[in-house]
């Protein structure tokens, strides 16, 4: 076969021109610090990078999240702190008030402090975050969680956010709840349940609750929602009038029959009956329909019997229970939102480090795929530039093979 001297020239020219491109693309990729200078290199490879860094930068997305999840649980904690222990404190007022010898001068000393107080909680349910949103407003969390309306007949502390709760993605299956609702922490708390005489034949009745965990307890077996009859019970004291016999007159059950002296106290499931009557007598008395009251209701409610002082020993105990029972169950409600919140800070801390060792491990195997190997990559540098000189030699030699150089 018979090679032209274009042949050659043309050979040699792409011998060097291949060198030259290979020991280019070896200085870009020390320079760069990339081994994959373009797809074509390594068509899997390239493929795996794409997918790996799609991936970290959702880990990124994932990991700011939590810090702004982090950052809005430790606030909601904080806000709960303070208002646990300005509530504690108004519990320990409220003892005080309690023994007996307190004038109404003392009393409405105790109820500065009281309103004070209640202002300073019902300022801490309307804290706002780090962007001006009310906390515990719910989706609602451009207006305040809650407001005061002193012309209300009820409640003058009223709830007007909704329920909404933001959830933040965290991981690719977790989600976690940013904030609770007032509604859920403050306003769905339980009144202390009461029941009341509703009429009878007896000449005088008094019903007091002795123990209030037994009623509860009752209470929450008994009352109906759905049925206001079946709230509705009676007592009969038998024909020796020794006996008091307890039924429920809307479902007609008997619930049990009692010693009975005329005038002494009886227990029924934590209520105390005196009743002043006789053989057939009968005293009607019902489940009152649960209340909920916020802590700031709770507190106004007595702060104004601690102001008021033509108010009965009798009637201020009354309001003094209605105030450590409301003050008891909105700190259990505080303290199970609370947990919840730390709870969640565990659960996002964990996550948050998951994501950091997941990023090292893409970030690692990425780097395997596309990062140079500088050692290999010097080696090959220097090898390409004997053959690029090689072909460059080979080049003059060859092309100096002409006749012409001969003659």
């Amino acid at each position: 076969m018979r090679i032209s001297t274009n042949q050659l020239f043309d050979r040699s020219i792409q011998s060097i021109l291949n060198n030259q491109g290979n020991l280019s693309d070896l200085q870009q990729q020390l320079a760069s610090g990339k081994k994959l200078l373009r797809p074509s290199d390594d068509p899997v490879g390239a493929s795996k990078v794409i997918r790996l860094t799609e991936e970290l930068e959702q880990i990124k997305q994932f990991q700011r999240n939590n810090d702004v999840l982090t950052s809005a649980l430790e606030e909601q904690e904080a806000v709960m702190r303070n208002i646990n222990s300005s509530v504690q404190r108004a519990r320990q007022l409220a003892v005080q008030s309690g023994n007996g010898v307190m004038s109404a001068e003392d009393k409405a000393a105790l109820a500065v402090e009281i309103g004070a107080i209640r202002d300073e909680v019902f300022d801490l349910m309307n804290s706002r975050d780090a962007s001006g949103d009310y906390i515990f407003a719910g989706y609602q969390s451009k207006s305040p969680a809650f407001v005061f309306d002193p012309a209300a007949t009820g409640n003058k502390y009223q709830f007007q956010g909704d329920e909404g709760t933001n959830e933040l993605q965290v991981s690719p299956a977790v989600r976690l709840q940013a904030a609770d609702s007032g509604k859920t922490v403050f306003e769905d708390v339980f009144a202390r349940f009461k029941s009341s005489v509703t009429g009878g034949s007896a000449a005088d009745v008094d019903l007091k609750v002795t123990l209030q965990k037994d009623f509860d307890a009752f209470h929450i077996q008994n009352y109906d929602a759905v049925t206001p009859a079946n709230n509705q019970f009676q007592l009969q004291i038998n024909g020796a009038g020794n006996q008091v016999t307890v039924t429920n007159t809307g479902t007609g059950a008997n619930l049990g029959s009692f010693n009975f002296s005329a005038g002494e106290p009886f227990t029924f499931n934590g209520l105390q009956f005196t009743i002043d009557g006789g053989p057939g007598d009968t005293v009607q008395f019902q489940l009152d329909p649960p209340q909920k009251k916020n802590l700031a209701q709770t507190l106004d409610d007595f702060f104004v019997a601690l102001n008021d002082p033509n108010i009965s020993q009798q009637n201020f105990q009354e309001n003094l229970s209605d105030a450590l029972i409301g003050i008891d169950n909105g700190l259990e409600k505080l303290g199970a939102a609370t947990a919840g919140v730390g709870g969640r800070l565990n659960v996002a801390e964990s996550i948050y480090e998951s994501n950091l060792d997941l990023e090292i491990a893409h970030k690692s195997t990425r780097s395997d795929i596309e990062d140079v190997d500088y050692a290999q990559a010097v080696s090959d540098l220097s090898r390409q530039e004997t053959a690029l000189q090689a072909a460059q030699s080979t080049f003059s030699r060859v092309t100096g093979l002409s006749l012409f150089d001969f003659i």
